[in-house]
């Protein structure tokens, strides 16, 4: 089965007109059962397309609050010729009233921990409307940065801890990924950071 992940166009980046990798999309290609098929299609790299001719069984969309309007409209092509679309990220995640009205099901939180269960629904037939992965926890999973070979980034990141002690008022990190600090294993962060041909992390 085919899994298709977006990262729709964005024009207001946080980084300028530099390529990073969508990051959180990797690791949702790591959460994934090894018989599915996953793809990335970056609009960042290539701009906004036409994806009446691309086929899969799941789409999976991120979007920040910037690229919503975007995500919304590729949410659309699909869901019109039966495709489910599967949104999370951050935007979907703290409005979620308004993102459910754009796609077949939400993903709330973290990918880790539900996301098979999601990928066990599709198989089934019986995909749901939400799912809730909250923060995972424990163990952080590597990325699975294979879906990135197509694209030339400038920038590539790895992650060494989640969420934030602190909740200012400002700031979507505590609302997203908890007050729990969670670090990595110092020898897991220099193994992957070995394994990045990169150099600019």
């Amino acid at each position: 089965m085919k899994l298709i992940l977006i990262n729709p166009r964005n024009r207001v980046s946080l980084y300028g007109d530099y390529l990073w990798e969508p990051l959180a999309l990797a690791y949702v290609a790591a959460a994934t059962p090894g018989h599915w098929d996953v793809e990335l299609i970056d609009e960042q790299c290539e701009g906004a397309r036409d994806y009446r001719n691309v086929e899969a069984d799941l789409v999976g969309l991120t979007a920040f609050t910037t690229q919503a309007t975007r995500a919304y409209q590729i949410a659309s092509e699909f869901r019109s010729r039966g495709i489910p679309v599967v949104m999370g990220g951050i935007h979907a995640s703290l409005v979620p009233d308004e993102a459910a009205q754009y796609a077949d099901a939400l993903f709330i939180g973290e990918c880790e921990a539900k996301w098979p269960d999601v990928i066990a629904d599709v198989e089934q037939g019986r995909l749901a409307k939400r799912y809730d992965g909250g923060t995972t926890g424990g163990a952080l999973l590597n990325p699975d940065r294979k879906i990135f070979r197509k694209y030339r980034y400038e920038y590539v990141s790895a992650q060494t801890s989640r969420g934030c002690p602190m909740d200012c008022s400002f700031c979507s990190v505590t609302v997203f990924n908890g007050r729990l600090f969670r670090m990595r294993e110092v020898e897991e962060v220099v193994a992957e950071i070995a394994a990045i041909p990169d150099r600019d992390i």
